[in-house]
């Protein structure tokens, strides 16, 4: 009986240490942080359709001003309701390890070697990442790898992931705003 007991003992340890991911995350611990991330997002999202329900809607005119005004409003709007907002609310410091770690792996395993000059050649306007800052009008958004998109955490259709330099961060589309960042996302370089 006893010798059952220690198989299986020693099976459940196996398949404990099999499960464990290249970065030494096991798969529950990688279903935590996706679960608290997708909290923190979550409590974010409310508050951005909470916001949005009180605004003009958008329309469809040649004015530009009156285009971008349901924008500049968001903006604005977002901008009072988060003004102790601060970079970590959403991407904790276990939250950007977590993410340096996906992303890590995700490039390693699909043997993508130089992801920072990819996101450089993209970007056409240099900013550095600020918690509510504004993600400029015009500036070239890299696109995200779809190998990157399946890997990382889902998001509602209000944010989106991008990159400014080799910070990821949380891009609130409507309101054109930075909501979060995770500081030094990307390797500089990936080796096998």
């Amino acid at each position: 009986m006893r010798a059952v007991v220690v198989v299986l003992f020693l099976g459940a340890v196996a398949g404990a240490v099999a499960t464990r991911s290249d970065s030494g995350q096991s798969a529950p611990e990688r279903l935590v942080m996706r679960d608290e991330f997708a909290r923190r997002v979550d409590a974010y999202v409310a508050l951005h359709r909470q916001l949005e329900q009180l605004l003009p809607p958008e329309i469809v005119t040649r004015d530009l001003d009156a285009l971008f005004a349901p924008r500049r409003a968001m903006n604005r709007e977002m901008r009072m309701a988060r003004r102790e907002a601060r970079q970590g609310d959403i991407f904790t410091p276990a939250l950007e390890d977590y993410f340096r770690k996906v992303i890590a792996e995700t490039l390693r395993r699909e043997r993508i070697v130089d992801l920072l000059e990819t996101i450089e050649d993209q970007n056409t306007v240099h900013v550095r990442a600020k918690v509510n800052g504004d993600y400029p009008a015009g500036r070239s958004v890299p696109a995200m790898l779809p190998c990157l998109l399946e890997a990382l955490p889902p998001l509602p259709r209000e944010v989106r992931y991008s990159f400014v330099g080799t910070d990821l961060i949380l891009w609130d589309l409507h309101a054109g705003l930075i909501v979060d960042y995770a500081r030094q996302a990307v390797p500089l370089l990936t080796t096998d």
